[in-house]
């Protein structure tokens, strides 16, 4: 299985409807899939529509000011960042150089904190929008792969869902609890530094527990959970 490499990548938008928002910035870090090891990372701002007006007309959300002031960017900082067009060639040829075949079999797999519920619908979204890395019969993008994807907001859920101690498992949460800075956070790069600090930790537990892990045949006792 550890034959594709992990990217760990991260939005920060103009809002909080994935549907809608525009990214204002994208980071991503490449992990390899067999020694976990960073193999290279990526990191642009983003311009969106400043204008309120003509980002309602385009079909987006107006910049929120909440969201500018979680990622304490000012609309005079966005103005001058290159746009999403200039910069999505660029992250998808980072992307791309993880796919060791060239084949979607070995595309990269996406790691991130709630990516399925929010930055995997923006990646699918401006791919569809750019008409790049677009798969129109499957509605989904050619950059990662099709199957897997790894959230780690529902991994950490696995593991403290019996934990009645645990109220949050918020990144800014997981920061504390790790022992992890908060400061940077909310910037893009820092976010997945952090992200992939905790998936790497995550994955080698995981590995180390798996070595312990009778799978095989393990029913075959006929002692079920559910009958």
């Amino acid at each position: 299985m550890a034959n594709r490499d992990y990217i760990v990548y991260d939005f920060e938008t103009t809002g909080r409807n994935p549907n809608k928002c525009m990214p204002t910035q994208v980071a991503a870090i490449a992990i390899d899939g067999r020694n976990l090891k960073v193999k290279g990372e990526f990191e642009s701002m983003i311009k969106p529509i400043i204008d309120d007006d003509k980002a309602i007309a385009a079909g987006y959300d107006p910049i929120e000011e909440g969201a500018l002031k979680v990622t304490g960017k000012t609309r005079e900082q966005l103005a001058k960042a290159p746009t999403l067009k200039a910069v999505w060639p660029k992250f998808c040829k980072f992307v791309d150089s993880f796919n060791w075949k060239g084949e979607p079999f070995f595309a990269p797999i996406p790691v991130g904190y709630n990516i399925i519920g929010y930055d995997n619908i923006i990646l699918n979204r401006v791919c569809r929008e750019l008409k790049t890395h677009w798969d129109e019969g499957r509605q989904q993008n050619k950059l990662f792969s099709k199957v897997y994807k790894v959230d780690l907001m529902d991994n950490m859920f696995m593991w403290t869902e019996g934990d009645p101690s645990v109220r949050s498992i918020s990144m800014d949460t997981l920061r504390e609890r790790m022992g992890l800075s908060s400061e940077n956070a909310h910037d893009a790069l820092q976010d997945v530094k952090d992200t992939a600090n905790i998936f790497i930790k995550l994955l080698k537990t995981h590995r180390a527990v798996y070595q312990n892990i009778e799978l095989d045949k393990a029913f075959a006792d006929g002692k079920l959970y559910v009958i």
